[in-house]
């Protein structure tokens, strides 16, 4: 299936996130060019309190129905706790998705994570945030 043209679908905020964003579905749309198996894009979402409001690039590849991606923030959306606030800092946010792609419905979808190594005053640990998130083809 070539994934080249306009998409749309969703993110779904999962473990990882404490109320008020555990569950919330931000849509988005997407556009893809794909050469080969190997694709790029770029990512928008739809504004609401808890959407990130910058454009993100994507660049992955599809090999036998499974699909693996990164979509890029140009600046780092950091969400201010116990609120509905993002922030946005210096540097970006890479996040990995990895997935299906199911032609039958023109669709993929899967699941994305973050993982970061955080530092403070307790030591140094990962943390993993994630959720799901599903493109239909236009």
């Amino acid at each position: 299936m070539n994934l080249t043209g306009n998409w749309q679908g969703f993110y779904e905020y999962g473990s990882g996130y404490d109320l008020p964003y555990f569950g919330q579905r931000v849509h988005i749309k997407a556009s893809i060019t794909d050469v080969n198996g190997s694709f790029t894009g770029e990512i928008v979402e739809d504004g609401s309190v808890f959407s990130v409001k910058l454009e993100a690039t994507i660049k992955g590849f599809i090999e036998d129905g499974f699909i693996s991606f990164v979509k890029k923030y140009p600046k780092r959306p950091i969400i201010v706790e116990h609120s509905t606030t993002i922030n946005y800092e210096s540097g970006s946010l890479e996040i990995e998705h990895e997935g299906i792609v199911d032609e039958q419905n023109n669709s993929i979808y899967g699941n994305w994570f973050i993982i970061e190594t955080i530092t403070d005053e307790f030591g140094t640990f990962e943390n993993t945030s994630q959720g799901i998130w599903l493109l239909t083809k236009l």
